[in-house]
């Protein structure tokens, strides 16, 4: 079996994918009233071999009983591409064949910057439990686990971050080890992503590979604002478990042309391009293929 390396996928399908993956945002409804909004840098590879560092700006906002981090970036995008599709007047194909924008240079996004479409609710829609939403392709998947409890290793580093002094930690958590700062000045036992359970707010995490880095860079306390969570229909939204969802993402790199069969069962040809012969190769459902994107990382391995 010929090995080809896949440089770009869904040439055949660009234009009927673009649509679906973006969010609906007029599916969102109030969940909470906001007390406290912290903001973060999220620097993270895609690419093990070459390391270029991709850059999301992300938010942690905290309401009285439960708290949503999320993606500005990806909900600016969001926007972007809801008022595009809801006027008319905008659907004309550009030169590229796309129907209409580029919502993410529409959105002000450098090349570098990076939207994640991942959600992650604690205490909703319960308490004692996480939420956690991941677009993949056009399908929306969510699982629900138990909030995790971190073992946290304390150490005498210090540090200062947006004038709050800051305690270093270390853990393990499902594979990857993690350095961690929190304030005990404020006393809100969340963080980023999955972190929570220290006696003060997180506003630093590094894991030691160097693939995935979250630092506060601004701290409000918002009037009158509310916190959203979208509402998906059944066609929309697929319940998964965990580890199912490790599976899919490892799929993104390990079987990527084979992942875009999977999330779209109408899709009938995918295409990618010869790393050797530099032409465009098309493959039908059902062929034999081995193609693979170099190891895009995640924050848990187990």
């Amino acid at each position: 079996m010929k090995k080809l390396f896949l440089l770009s996928i869904l040439l055949f399908s660009f234009t009927i994918q673009i649509a679906a993956q973006f969010r609906d945002i007029s599916k969102k409804m109030v969940i909470d009233d906001c007390k406290y909004s912290i903001i973060y840098t999220h620097t993270f590879v895609r690419d093990t071999i070459k390391k270029n560092p991709h850059y999301d700006k992300q938010v942690l906002e905290i309401g009285d009983s439960l708290s949503h981090f999320y993606s500005i970036y990806a909900d600016k995008v969001d926007s972007v591409w809801y008022n595009f599709s809801n006027n008319t007047k905008a659907h004309k194909p550009n030169k590229s064949g796309a129907d209409g924008i580029n919502p993410f240079k529409e959105a002000g996004l450098k090349d570098n910057e990076s939207p994640t479409h991942e959600n992650y609710f604690m205490n909703y829609p319960k308490k004692g439990t996480l939420m956690v939403s991941t677009e993949i392709h056009s399908q929306e998947f969510i699982y629900e686990e138990p909030i995790q409890k971190f073992e946290w290793k304390f150490t005498t580093d210090t540090a200062t971050i947006l004038g709050y002094k800051c305690m270093k930690t270390t853990t393990t958590f499902r594979g990857r080890n993690y350095e961690v700062w929190f304030t005990p000045f404020i006393p809100i036992r969340r963080g980023m992503w999955k972190f929570n359970g220290l006696p003060g707010l997180i506003l630093k995490a590094t894991d030691t590979k160097g693939y995935f880095k979250w630092e506060a860079i601004g701290i409000e306390k918002p009037e009158n604002r509310k916190i959203y969570a979208y509402i998906f229909d059944k066609l929309e939204m697929q319940k998964i478990t965990r580890k199912d969802m490790i599976k899919l993402l490892h799929k993104r790199w390990q079987d990527p042309i084979g992942l875009s069969f999977l999330m779209n069962e109408k899709l009938q040809v995918s295409g990618y391009i010869d790393a050797t012969t530099g032409k465009r190769v098309l493959v039908k459902r059902g062929d034999t293929y081995n193609h693979q994107f170099s190891y895009i990382p995640i924050p848990e391995l187990e």
